[in-house]
């Protein structure tokens, strides 16, 4: 317990001295001067533009326009050899930005993907608008396009600061929100341009809009992998670093409206199992529901739902464990992911405090009925608020249950935060419920130095001591080094049922420190050489794990990337568990080292491919972890991809072979209509998991989704499929 009150003691004490105004500003003074040399002014228009793609219009014609990018790679600090230009509309309901991208060569132009939020945009020639709406340099939206007028839309928050590991998604960079926005492209013969119409209501912002807001803008050349911008930045940063941007001004009087959106939905469904007789059933229903925004003010908005469904949610990626603990998936539902980062404290590899989707999935992973529920998120001056309630239906022998989240932090000096959150789960069974609270810290001093933590405690009914967990962490990151570490302790009976912790009863401390030089090496853009050391004990300080890892990372200037690394893991297995069927690893102390390749090439040709192979000793026996994906994009709008996951295993008590097998295909007609195919087959469980979505954006924010599923069984003497459903869903976007 003294440790988690020295965590708890720091936090505080650093955000006293933070709110004084101790520390330093996140930029230097004659970076500020440098920064202040990019304004760009909006120009109000009483006719708005024709979102074709096509800057013809003459409302462009005398807008200030954006130009002189500056490149970032491969020659940072050099003029980018395309022009562009940047060019901003608004009037009483939208903003219009109009982009050229000239290009010498535009038949070389790269651009493959039309799908919606499909992170392959990015291998595509690109652009990307990051938009700091309540000028506090630090949170803002990225709007992302190409030339066949695709979308991709995200939520920053903190920068994008990472808060853990890079196996999971960053909570601060939420690439899940779905803003209603529109845009169109073309390819010309100097080029290719886009227009886009984002709505004043698709934003939260500050009522104080004639102070500007931050802005920036990025392209990408794929063919030059050439990274350009209108405020530069240094080669170690992205366009979430908010708080070096430049700034739009010229926007008056803004109004929202009633800024109220009703998305009403009917759901058509067929569920059918295998019954005990071996017969499959089915049962047919109907499923209405509505889910309302309404912004409150500006920057706060109130969600509601009632009775929502997520029959429309991509089926998770199915994982081989080959550890004793939890595995962790992401969350991809609708209504819990616009502002989701408000409520982020912690991560999975420490223990996350408020995680959603223990809201409405059993830890087995079927589906509990949410009857209704609202969020309120967003801002309030310098506060950012968030406040979920929800109420799920009983289901077998799981009671109804009430779930609230109350979320609050506040922004001090520059580009820091301290806050609290609280979570309550409250059965309708006496006497049944789980609380955890939660006080945080992020702070940041000059440029590339930044300290976070929290400290949380949890009560049940049955666990009422040595409850509480605690962590402080560091970043230092400059041009040519990253080095960070972190130390957590979780007491034994922390449990934090609205959350996740992969292991409590512990004590761990890890560091990381890594050098990125750009030699003058033909075709390589960046090496990076890193160690990184994690050390963990339990309560008493008696060592359980231990990993050594020494990593040699080459960037390829075409995109490819190579590694080659050495690790070492310690592990003491104080009980005995099951690997595979009837393979025990037995209690003990173990010690293996090994060796991993990783090798991937340039994801925006025709045919790319992933490969990582790892060899060497795994816990008493030895060990051959296969990964391979290929993919395949034959022309612009299909790509498919198949990936196998092959684990060879010999250890004394026995040796088994298992693999995961995943093929996706996505074949997008256009930019509104899609076709997606997941099938996956898993010789751990013997089954064969298909999932298939149509999707056809009728209208913004309105969609109409076929989706089938299945689960077939195809070893053993049971050969057939177990259950499968198919699903019609529409929704009607109106904006009131």
């Amino acid at each position: 317990m003294k440790r988690q009150k020295k965590i708890l003691t720091s936090i505080l004490l650093l955000a006293f001295f933070s709110s004084l105004g101790f520390g330093l500003s996140p930029l230097e003074k004659n970076e500020k001067e440098e920064i202040a040399k990019y304004f760009l002014t909006a120009k109000e228009t009483d006719i708005p533009p024709n979102i074709d793609g096509i800057l013809d219009e003459e409302q462009w014609d005398s807008a200030q326009a954006a130009t002189h990018f500056i490149q970032k790679q491969p020659s940072e600090g050099f003029p980018a050899t395309e022009d562009t230009e940047v060019k901003i509309l608004y009037d009483s309901e939208n903003l219009y930005i109009g982009i050229m991208c000239y290009d010498s060569e535009p038949s070389r132009i790269i651009a493959s993907e039309k799908r919606r939020d499909s992170e392959d945009i990015y291998q595509n020639d690109h652009f990307q608008i990051m938009m700091d709406t309540f000028h506090d340099k630090r949170n803002g939206y990225v709007f992302v396009t190409n030339p066949l007028g695709a979308k991709l839309d995200l939520q920053v928050r903190k920068e994008g600061r990472r808060e853990g590991s890079a196996l999971v998604d960053n909570p601060n960079i939420n690439t899940h929100w779905d803003g209603v926005w529109e845009t169109n492209a073309v390819i010309l013969r100097n080029g290719w341009s886009s227009e886009i119409k984002i709505p004043f209501r698709c934003l939260r912002f500050s009522n104080h809009s004639n102070e500007g807001w931050g802005i920036n803008f990025f392209r990408n050349i794929r063919r030059k992998n050439e990274e350009s911008l209108w405020v530069p930045l240094p080669r170690n940063l992205s366009i979430y670093k908010i708080s070096i941007a430049g700034e739009l001004q010229g926007l008056e009087g803004l109004q929202k409206g009633l800024n109220l959106q009703v998305k009403p939905y009917l759901l058509l469904d067929r569920i059918s199992s295998r019954s005990e007789t071996g017969s499959l059933t089915g049962k047919n229903s109907i499923h209405p529901g509505v889910d309302i925004k309404y912004g409150l003010t500006s920057d706060l908005t109130l969600d509601m739902t009632v009775n929502p469904d997520f029959s429309q949610v991509e089926a998770d990626d199915q994982q081989i464990n080959l550890t004793r603990f939890s595995l962790y998936f992401p969350e991809k539902r609708e209504f819990f992911l616009e502002n989701s980062a408000i409520f982020n404290i912690g991560s999975p590899d420490d223990a996350v405090i408020f995680f959603s989707r223990t809201i409405g999935i059993s830890p087995e992973g079927n589906k509990i009925p949410i009857l209704g529920g609202l969020k309120v998120a967003g801002k309030l001056g310098r506060f950012n608020l968030g406040v979920i309630n929800l109420y799920t239906n009983a289901e077998e022998d799981i009671p109804a249950n009430n779930f609230t989240v109350v979320r609050i932090n506040r922004d001090i000096m520059s580009n820091s935060t301290i806050g609290l959150l609280m979570t309550n789960r409250q059965s309708k069974t006496e006497g049944d419920y789980n609380r955890a609270f939660a006080l945080d810290g992020d702070f940041v001093f000059g440029k590339n130095f930044s300290l976070n933590g929290y400290y949380a405690l949890t009560y049940s009914p049955e666990l009422k001591s040595r409850n509480s967990a605690g962590k402080l962490g560091f970043m230092w990151k400059s041009d040519f080094f990253d080095f960070y570490g972190c130390y957590f302790d979780i007491q034994d009976n922390f449990n934090p049922e609205m959350g996740f912790v992969q292991r409590t009863g512990i004590r761990n401390a890890q560091i990381h420190f890594g050098y990125t030089p750009e030699p003058d090496i033909p075709g390589v853009k960046r090496l990076n050489p890193h160690i990184f050391l994690k050390y963990m004990t339990d309560q008493d300080n008696n060592l359980l794990s231990r990993i050594k890892h020494l990593d040699m990372v080459v960037e390829f200037i075409n995109g490819g990337r190579f590694s080659f690394q050495w690790n070492e893991e310690y592990e003491f297995v104080d009980f005995a568990f099951s690997i595979h069927k009837d393979i025990i690893v037995t209690e003990g102390v173990y010690t293996a080292p090994y060796w991993m390749c990783n090798f991937n090439t340039d994801k925006s040709k025709r045919i790319y491919t992933d490969v990582r192979y790892r060899w060497g000793e795994f816990y008493n026996g030895k060990g051959r972890l296969v990964t391979l994906t290929t993919g395949l994009k034959p022309f612009s709008g299909l790509s498919s991809e198949i990936g196998l996951v092959y684990n060879d295993i010999n250890l004394p008590q026995g040796n088994f072979i298992n693999h995961l097998l995943r093929a996706r295909l996505v074949y997008s007609f256009s930019t509104k209509l899609a076709l997606m195919g997941l099938i996956q087959w898993n010789s751990e469980t013997g089954d064969v998991i298909t999932n298939l979505r149509l999707n056809l954006i009728y209208k913004p924010g309105s969609h109409l989704y076929i989706v089938y599923n299945e689960r077939r069984i195809v070893e053993g003497v049971d050969k057939m499929i177990a259950d499968q459903s198919i699903a019609l869903k529409f929704n009607y976007l109106f904006n009131l």
